[in-house]
Order: C-alpha cells, then structure tokens, then sequence
C-alpha cells in the first residue's frame, strides 16, 4: 500500500523530462479561445480567427526565450504587437514572464500537450481564459 501510494506521489510530482520541454520548442498559433467569467461565456474559433484576420501565436524557443506576436489586445485596435520574455515549465505550469513598457510580469498557465494540441488555460478572480494551440510546420 506505501509503495502504491509513493508511486503515485512520484508521477503526480515528477519532474519535467526534456522530451515535454522539446515538444514545447517552436512556434504555436491559437485556433480556439474560450473566454469564461462569472456572468458570461465567449468561444472564437479557427474559423472566426481568419474570417476575422485576427491571430496570436507564441514561439516557445530553446533557452527558455519566448515571443508571442497577434493582433488580440483590446488596445491595440487590430494592430499587430509583439513581447518577449522568457518561460519555464514545472509539472503542469508554464511561466512565461514578458518584458512591457520596462516591467516584468509573469503569467501563469496550466499546460497541457493533448492529440498534438497544446491547451493554455489561465485563472484569476472572475475569469479563465482556454486556449488551443496547433504547431506550426
């Protein structure tokens, strides 16, 4: 029973392999985002991301360097804007810290790699947002 239970222990706890770092390695472009609040729900599609022109991808790159690059932010009124930073991952939790307007913030997800999809969800009082990556070849 103890050595059940430290197994399980083990691979709820384990560290991150290099293989899920390297999976992580390229550029990802969103083709779902699902906005949930407390008072509404919102989903934007692949198909409404192009029939919209709106993009947003991230460039996971070796070294812990990050990018992410799209025409997403409310401010920017369809402009495209870009920020770099840096990410790591422990277990299910992927840091990227960016760099804007000379301040550093981090911004924590729950990661998860499923059927080639990688799946970002952020949480914060009164919302989550879900994003769905693809790979891009």
């Amino acid at each position: 029973m103890k050595t059940s239970l430290f197994i399980i222990l083990f691979f709820l706890t384990a560290p991150v392999t290099q293989a899920q770092v390297n999976e992580l390695i390229g550029t990802w472009t969103v083709i779902e985002m699902t906005n949930k609040s407390d008072q509404d729900s919102s989903k934007l599609t692949e198909d409404q991301f192009k029939s919209n022109g709106l993009f947003f991808d991230c460039f996971f790159i070796e070294n812990g360097k990050f990018k992410q690059t799209g025409n997403l932010a409310d401010e920017s009124n369809g402009a495209v804007t870009t920020q770099e930073g840096t990410w790591k991952i422990s277990g299910n939790n992927l840091i990227v810290t960016l760099e804007m307007s000379g301040n550093k913030f981090d911004l924590n997800y729950i990661w998860e790699l499923k059927n080639q999809t990688l799946i970002l969800s952020r949480t914060w009082p009164g919302m989550k947002v879900i994003m769905a990556f693809r790979k891009k070849q």
